[in-house]
Formats: C-alpha cells, sequence, structure tokens
C-alpha cells in the first residue's frame, strides 16, 4: 500500500448530513483501517477525532481534499456490523451521521481541540513507575501535577507541537488522564456492611463470657444484641459458612446506635463486602430452580427461537421473568456468547444489577452515563475485543442503558430488553431520536442473535407483531412463589366529594388500608405523577396564574424552597406576596404534587416514617440507592413518588399502593394516552404483594367505569388491546403506520407560523391527507423558542430511505428558499 494515494471517507461529530474525503499521508497508508479513529482539521483552526467510513483512491470533485493528521488506533474501534446499525438509524431516524457518532462513543473516546483534561482519579504521582511514559507524556504529567486541568491548547504550548491527540490518547490508555468534560464520580459496585464477632472472643471463650457479663449488668441493649449476634453465627447457614452477618439483618431486629456502640468497643467488627465477590450470594441464586410456569415459558421461548429471531415474554408483574433470562444468559455465556441486557433506566434498578451480579459475577458490565469515563471506555474495549486484552477484565455480559446498543459486540449471541414499553428507550433530545427497543431488534438481525422482549404491558406495536407471527408470544400468567395478584379498588373521588364531604386528597378507603397496612407493619406506596407542592398558584379573584417568563408553562410551586419554579428550562422565583394582575393578596396553590402527598401523610400518620422519591430527592447520584436500602430493611413505612416508584421495586412487605390521580395519566390528549394510562397503573398495582402477602391497590377517579380502568380490573390485557386497536386502524395511528413529528422550531413566532405552514403545505402535496397540522403542541414556548408540530403519517409501504430522502429534499428546499429567517426542523420518527 505505500506506494499508493488513499482517500478516506470519515464520520465528523458534528450534525452534518455528508460524509467528508481526506487524503492520507503515504507515510501512515498502512496504518489506515476502516474503522480506526483519525484525526482531522475541519476548517481553519479545529481538529475533531473521525471514524474511518470507506477507503478508496478517488479525489473529491467539489473540494481538495486534506491530508489527515494522525492515526490514533492500533486496531478499528468500531466494527462493521455497527456501521451498519449507523447507517440503518441514519436513514430509519432522518438523522445525520455525525448525530450517531456523538451518541454512540464516550467521550474519552472523542477527542477534539475543544477539549480538557486531568489526572485520572486513581493516578498517584508517587507511586507511578515514570518509565512506561514517553518523555512528552512525562511534560503534561508534571504540568498537572502543578495545575489540575489543561485544555488541548495548552497542551500543544507545553509540546510546542500542533497535533498532540496522539499523545493524549496514549495517556488515556496508560490511565494517566481522563478527559474533563466527562468526569464523574467513579463506579463502585454496591458494597454490603456484615458484622462479626471479635476473632479473640470467639477464640476464647472465657473472655466473651466476661464481656456479656459486664454488657448485662450496665447495657443490656448491647447485651441483646451480642446475643443476637451469637445465635446468627451458630444457626445460619450463610452467617456459619462466612463468619459473617449481613448488617441489615441486625437492623431489624436492633437500631444503628447500638451496634455502633459495640463495634466501638471492638466487640463487634464491621467490614463492608463487594456483594457480587460473595460465592454464597452466586451459589444461592444459581441454585433457585425455575417452577413450572417459568420452566414452561423458558421452553416456549427457546422453541420460538427455532424459527423467530424476537420473542415477546408476556409475563404479569412478579412472574419471575428475570429468573427465566438468567438461564437464558447462562445458555448464551456457555456457548461463548455475548448478551446485552438492556434495562430503561440504571438508575432505577438497583435490584436487578446486584441480582444479575450476584449470578454472574465479575463478567457483568454496567454501562450508564453516570459512571466514569474510565468505566465506560473499559466496557468498550472488552466488549470490541472479547477477551483480556484492555484491562484485564472480560465482560462477556452488559447490564445497560438505551445507548449499551452502540457497544462494539462481535459475537453477539442475545439480546434482552427489560421492559420493553417504556418510554424510557426513547431518546427525545438530541437527535439521533431512536428507540433502543427497535434499534436493538435490528442489531439482532445484523448479528443474527435472539432477542427477548419482556414487560407485563407490551406496547400495541410489539404486541400486534406478536399476534400476527412477526415474533413470537409466550404468555407467564403466575406470579412466583405462589403470590397472589393484589385486589383492586376502585375509589371514587367525584361522590366521596359530593355525599361523603370528603375534602382530603386520600379517599376513606385508601386511608383505612394505609391504617390497617401500618398496624400489621407492612408498607406502602402512594404513587402521583407531579412532583413540587402545588402544580399552579392562582388569584381568586381574577384567576390570575403565575407563569414561567421563559416558557408556556406555570410555574410549579415548591414548598421544600419556597420558590415556584419551572420544570422546563429551571427559573424560579420567590412566590408572590400578591397578584401581579388586580393586586389581590388572594393567592392559593392549587393541585397536588408529591411534596403535598407527602405532607399530608405525616399529618393524618405522625408515627410512621415517610420519605419521597422524586427528581427533586434523588439528584445525586447515590440517593436513589439509599432510599430503596432503607425502604428494603423496612426503614421507611410509607414511600411517596412519581413515575420512579412504577419501575424496579420489588419488596416483600409492601401490602398496600395508592395511584392518587388516575385521571392525571388517562386524560392527557395524545394517541397513545389509554395505552400509557393502562401501563402506568398496572406496573404501579405490581408493585404490591409478593410472597404470602395479598395486596390492595387503590385507584382513586373521578371516572371509576373508564375503558382504562375497567380493563385494569377486568386483567385482561388482550381485551384491553382488542378494545383499542380497530381505533388505530380506522385513524391510521402506529402499528398501521409510522408517525414522524417535524417540529418548527424558531426565536420569532411569526417566522414559527410561516415555516411551518410552508412546510405543511408542501408535504400535503406529497403525502395527502396523511398530515396533521401544523399546531403548537402543549407547551409551545420553551427557553424564549417557540414550538411549532406538523405530523406525518407515513404508509408502510413507503421505506425509511424513501422517506428520509422525501423529506431531505423539503427541508433543504425550506433552508435554501428561507436563507434570511432563522429556524430549525427537529425530525422525530417513532415519537412516544
Amino acid at each position: 500500500m505505500e506506494n499508493h494515494t488513499y482517500f478516506i471517507d470519515v464520520i465528523v461529530p458534528l450534525s452534518v448530513p455528508h460524509k467528508f474525503t481526506y487524503r492520507v499521508p503515504k507515510e501512515l497508508n498502512n496504518d489506515i483501517e476502516i474503522g480506526k479513529r483519525v484525526i482531522v482539521q475541519f476548517g481553519k483552526t479545529k481538529f475533531y477525532t473521525a471514524i474511518i467510513y470507506t477507503i478508496h483512491q478517488t479525489a473529491p470533485k467539489e473540494y481538495t481534499a486534506k491530508y489527515i493528521d494522525s492515526v490514533l488506533d492500533e486496531y478499528p474501534i468500531i466494527n462493521q456490523k455497527q456501521l451498519d446499525l449507523w447507517d440503518w438509524m441514519v436513514q430509519y431516524y432522518v438523522c445525520n451521521p455525525g448525530d450517531i457518532l456523538n451518541a454512540a462513543l464516550p467521550s474519552g473516546l472523542k477527542l477534539t481541540s475543544s477539549s480538557h483534561i486531568t489526572l485520572h482519579p486513581d493516578f498517584s504521582p508517587e507511586e507511578t513507575d515514570y518509565n512506561k511514559f514517553t518523555d512528552k507524556e512525562h511534560l503534561i504529567l508534571e504540568a498537572l501535577i502543578n495545575q489540575s486541568v489543561l485544555s488541548f491548547e495548552d497542551v500543544s504550548v507545553i509540546l510546542n507541537i500542533k497535533t498532540i491527540q496522539p499523545i493524549i490518547n496514549s495517556l488515556i490508555k496508560k490511565q494517566a488522564v481522563v478527559v474533563y468534560e466527562e468526569i464523574k464520580d467513579k463506579y463502585k459496585p454496591k458494597m454490603v456492611s456484615y458484622i462479626t464477632l471479635n476473632a479473640e472472643l470467639q477464640t476464647h471463650q472465657d473472655k466473651l463470657k466476661t464481656v456479656l457479663d459486664e454488657l448485662e449488668r450496665k447495657a443490656f441493649k448491647q447485651a441483646e444484641v451480642l446475643l443476637y449476634v451469637l445465635h446468627l453465627l451458630k444457626s445460619d447457614d450463610e452467617a456459619k459458612q462466612l463468619n459473617l452477618i449481613k448488617k441489615t439483618t441486625i437492623l431489624k431486629q436492633f437500631d444503628t446506635a447500638t451496634i455502633k456502640a459495640l463495634v466501638k468497643k471492638n466487640i463487634l467488627i464491621e467490614t463492608e463486602i463487594e456483594t457480587s465477590r460473595l460465592l454464597f450470594d452466586k451459589q444461592h441464586i444459581i441454585s433457585k430452580q425455575l417452577n413450572p410456569f417459568q420452566l414452561k415459558a423458558f421452553q416456549s421461548i427457546k422453541e420460538h427461537f427455532e424459527t423467530k429471531q424476537t420473542v415477546l415474554l408476556h409475563g404479569v408483574t412478579g412472574s419471575g421473568k428475570t429468573e427465566i433470562y438468567a438461564e437464558l444468559i447462562r445458555e448464551a455465556v456457555n456457548r461463548g456468547e455475548q448478551v446485552l441486557y438492556l434495562v430503561p433506566e440504571i438508575a432505577l434498578t438497583t435490584q436487578l444489577i446486584n441480582r444479575i451480579r450476584s449470578v454472574f459475577g465479575e463478567i457483568v458490565g454496567v454501562y450508564h452515563s453516570k459512571f466514569s469515563e474510565n468505566e465506560r471506555v473499559e466496557i468498550w474495549e472488552s466488549v470490541l475485543n472479547d477477551k483480556e486484552k484492555y484491562l484485564g477484565k472480560d465482560f462477556k455480559i452488559v447490564l445497560g442503558t438505551r445507548s449499551s446498543v452502540f457497544l462494539p459486540f462481535s459475537k453477539l449471541g442475545l439480546i434482552i430488553v427489560d421492559e420493553e414499553h417504556d418510554n424510557s428507550y426513547k431518546q427525545h433530545d438530541p437527535a439521533p431520536r431512536y428507540h433502543a427497543r427497535d434499534t436493538a431488534n435490528y442489531l439482532a438481525g445484523l448479528h443474527q442473535c435472539k432477542i427477548v422482549l419482556g414487560t407485563a404491558t407490551p406496547s400495541f406495536e410489539t404486541y400486534f407483531n406478536a399476534l400476527n407471527g412477526k415474533f413470537g408470544l409466550v404468555e407467564l400468567n403466575e406470579r412466583f412463589g405462589n403470590a397472589s395478584l393484589p385486589e383492586l379498588i376502585v375509589c371514587d373521588m367525584k361522590q366521596e366529594i359530593q355525599q361523603r364531604q370528603n375534602k382530603s386528597i386520600f379517599s376513606f378507603q385508601l386511608t383505612e388500608g394505609i391504617k390497617t397496612a401500618l398496624a400489621k407493619k407492612e408498607q406502602v406506596i402512594l404513587f402521583q405523577n407531579r412532583r413540587g407542592f402545588a402544580p399552579y398558584t392562582e388569584c381568586q379573584d381574577c384567576n390570575w396564574i403565575p407563569h414561567c417568563t421563559h416558557c408556556d408553562v406555570a410555574l410549579i410551586y415548591h414548598k421544600q424552597t419556597n420558590k415556584l419554579q419551572c420544570h422546563y428550562c429551571g427559573y424560579s422565583m420567590s412566590p408572590p406576596s400578591s397578584c401581579s394582575a388586580c393586586g389581590s393578596n388572594k393567592l392559593s396553590y392549587k393541585g397536588i404534587g408529591t411534596e403535598k402527598v407527602e405532607e399530608e401523610i405525616e399529618i393524618l400518620f405522625p408515627s410512621a416514617k415517610v420519605a419521597r422519591m422524586d427528581l427533586d430527592t434523588t439528584r445525586s447520584k447515590h440517593a436513589y440507592k439509599q432510599l430503596i436500602d432503607e425502604f428494603e430493611i423496612g426503614n421507611i413505612d410509607i414511600l411517596i413518588g412519581t413515575q420512579m416508584v412504577t419501575k424496579g421495586l420489588d419488596f416483600d412487605r409492601v401490602s398496600v399502593v395508592g395511584i392518587l390521580n388516575a385521571d392525571s395519566v388517562i386524560n392527557f390528549p395524545d394517541f397513545r394516552s389509554f395505552e400509557k394510562a393502562y401501563q402506568l397503573i398496572v406496573q404501579v398495582s405490581g408493585r404490591a404483594g409478593r410472597k404470602d402477602r395479598k395486596g390492595k391497590v387503590y385507584i382513586q377517579t373521578s371516572q371509576p367505569n373508564h375503558q382504562v380502568i375497567n380493563s385494569v380490573i377486568e386483567g385482561s390485557y388482550t381485551h384491553f388491546y382488542q378494545l383499542l386497536i380497530n381505533e388505530r386502524q380506522a385513524f391510521h395511528y402506529p402499528p398501521f403506520t409510522r408517525i414522524i413529528e417535524l417540529m418548527v422550531v424558531s426565536k420569532d413566532i411569526n417566522t414559527t407560523n410561516e415555516i411551518a405552514e410552508i412546510l405543511a403545505q408542501r408535504l400535503k402535496s406529497i403525502f395527502v391527507n396523511m398530515i396533521l397540522g401544523p399546531e403548537f403542541p402543549l407547551v409551545s414556548k420553551i427557553k424564549d423558542t417557540y414550538h411549532k408540530r406538523i405530523l406525518l403519517k407515513v404508509n408502510r409501504d413507503y421505506s425509511p430511505s424513501q422517506v428520509r430522502k422525501l423529506l431531505k429534499q423539503e427541508l433543504d428546499f425550506l433552508v435554501s428558499e428561507n436563507k434570511k429567517k432563522l429556524f430549525r426542523v427537529q425530525v422525530d420518527a417513532d415519537p412516544v
């Protein structure tokens, strides 16, 4: 290759529709390979990390190709199947290749001239062997020790060279530096506290007796704890095997202060151990046998796999789908294959991560944006190489959120999409606005691997495909461990207010249910789909409502901070003392948020331990985990929350679930509102009643005879689906058509209106009666920018590439004809 002149087409990390051609210096001819990263100059001063897409010998006709600056990699970091997936996404989701590159690559693999670096958190100047670094690398490290952050420009000045990305890339690989923009808490697996008896007291019974006698005289409570520990160490199998007792086990009987006192006296020893390293945990879960219903479902999935790529596992909440997944994963790993396990939100599935890691140990990698760059790059490299080549870890199983579909799998044998109906699988902003479930389905086709979609409430599109034979369908209608499905109780709030003068936000039935549960030492979950204290503030004289100055929404009152806040742009203000319209001081807070629910519960049940789980209380990385742990060990009696409480929770002692305002989800103006409401109510209901407890679910509504409520009570998803599917077909909605949303966005409302009208008229000439709008969405102004929406219903006869071509044609025309106007058009295929 040395004597030929080569050109490469590259994908740059910018939202531009085209790939760009660069020339390869002959001395780099042997280094270029599809999927490797190269440094290219884009414009006069900017340098970017680009991906080699193709290699050829044809110079571009439109411009003179610049030379690439350098090749970063020894081997490709992107494989051909990934590039094929990207090509499909560009067509299907009507986006640009650079959008996908930005979404796909961890920023630790994207080095641009505007990046910054800092020392790796684990880098120790005192303990480092500097012989493994070059002179130039040594200079950078010395500079970082003196000043914590360096820009790429700083590095260029220090080294007196123009191209510094390869040197920085080497330092990243040696775990000496990290990219500054993406520094986050280093990922830490779950650590569990264990208690044991001081070794000296274990071997010398006389000393133990002396300690016990003294405690019984001076600190009887501490003596009780010590006796309890001795009992467990002798009688509990796990405790005997490890000579350790979970601290949470003791906390169920005794308070923290007493345990701490014994630890301080060195009578008890406390230690932390990573759960996935515990042999007894691993053996305990692996030995769990599938019950007959699970076994039948497992075998049915395998039978479907003989003829179908995709299987829908439709199992009621609490039916034990995770155990079936574990068996499928085990078989795939034993065949030497990789497994992708998708979950909607990592932060909401603490228990699931621990369960999977306790079964499969160190081969489970977790891939999520909250983890450090080092962790994500490590998983990327491990998945890419499928061997212990990068940092000594071999992640055969990746548990992750939607971005995990971009990982460079080479031997992918199984994909699991848990809770496939969940809207969190859809990326909203920025582009690419992809759906991870559908992307995973295409990825499975590329790898010729199998995919399981699991849920208690399938999306209509998935269920449609299953009923029509495109997907296999496996039903699991029995709860695990003979647990009963919860009793559903509909509370007619309209009737309670009119006839029984109930002014509380809780129905009489729910209040009694909570009282009974607390008396039995059982737990309660209350769901309210709004955070804050009150959704809006209103003047009682003229009905004025304070709105955000930047968005077209009412400000939400947060009592904890005593602020009116906008949940779209973050704007906040102190509550006004008088009405801005009429001057009246009769201002009242209207509606109910989670803060209001918490306040009323604390008044009604002052002795109950209450906690709230919403975005306001779980902003820090570990806040959610702490809440879950507290709830799990019984330190919380009543948990109040938004949609967070609907997923990822599996607790034995929850006997009552209250859905405080079912109408708010049923009455949302969207063609999917009934489907989403049904899914949400069923998922929340599934939190009640596990093992030997039959739970109760109280559904508060002013529409007790609504078809969604009736369908939930009947418990037949199939019947609910049949009620609505004919309506979807009659009005040309998915799954019978594809929906593409075009959102015209501009700072000027007149420009927004004008451009939206022009675009709609031009599209109507192509798609005729399949256009809705333009119309303003519910929130038409966000961050001082106006939005207007056009919905395009695309007949399934159109291929994604045809749709992209037609839309690109029209959008290009729109831009060329309106060059003086400032606007953009966002395209969202399959909005949810």
